[in-house]
């Protein structure tokens, strides 16, 4: 059987407010997402197996190991039986850098539950489908569909259909940013700006406006991320 190819795009965050700290060590956020063109490429393919195949390939792939989005993925569905048996062979080649805050094993795991979703080996209501993605990782759900998103502090999704037409510029310094040690920073909290369905907020007036509360910490820790900004 031939390999299906699939593009796993990278996610950006154009704002992100961290509203409080959780008692289990998480945070409460909420954020404007988009995605680029930048992509990771899945091939997928069944195979007569025990066990899955994966592969990860790419200037992009050293250091990922056993544990990762698209093995933990496969497991939970394992888990629930929802694979009907099948066993897949799974080569990701990795365009996104790791611990660069463009989300690429998640939207990698989001990428194969929709190839899952679509091509009717996984069925399951909309509300689940949600939740087993929140299992993977917290970003999971926000690459299963490739639109303008509002992430509101509930951990809620609201969809756009509209276009930002914006040339973006992704550079990355040799730093890996541990997105747990960055959080753990955190002291300041915002509050709530996005409490409403509101397309407006990717206006670019409104975008301006917009920032990034782990930016600041960020710049800190790394003053060349600073740097390469300005």
């Amino acid at each position: 059987m031939h390999h299906k190819k699939i593009n796993s795009f990278a996610k950006i965050n154009l704002s992100l407010n961290v509203i409080k700290r959780l008692s289990n060590g998480h945070h409460k956020i909420e954020s404007l997402v988009t995605f680029v063109k930048l992509h990771d490429e899945i091939k997928i393919r069944k195979i007569k197996k025990k066990d899955h195949k994966i592969n990860f390939l790419g200037r992009f792939s050293k250091g990922i190991d056993s544990n990762n989005t698209v093995s933990k993925l496969l497991l939970l569905l394992e888990q629930k039986r929802m694979l009907k048996g099948y066993k897949f062979e799974i080569k990701i080649k990795k365009n996104i850098p790791q611990k660069s805050g463009l989300g690429g094993g998640s939207m990698n795991a989001a990428s194969l539950l929709k190839y899952f979703i679509n091509k009717k080996i996984v069925n399951m209501p909309k509300n689940k489908i949600t939740s087993l993605a929140y299992k993977v990782g917290s970003d999971v759900p926000l690459g299963l569909e490739k639109k303008n998103s509002i992430l509101f502090k509930n951990g809620k999704i609201f969809r756009l259909n509209n276009n930002i037409n914006y040339y973006v510029l992704i550079a990355k310094p040799n730093i890996n940013c541990s997105t747990k040690d960055i959080y753990s920073r955190v002291k300041k909290y915002s509050k709530s700006l996005y409490n409403k369905k509101n397309k407006l907020f990717f206006k670019n007036s409104y975008l301006k406006k917009s920032k990034n509360d782990l930016e600041g910490i960020v710049f800190k820790k790394y003053p060349k991320a600073y740097d390469l900004k300005n």
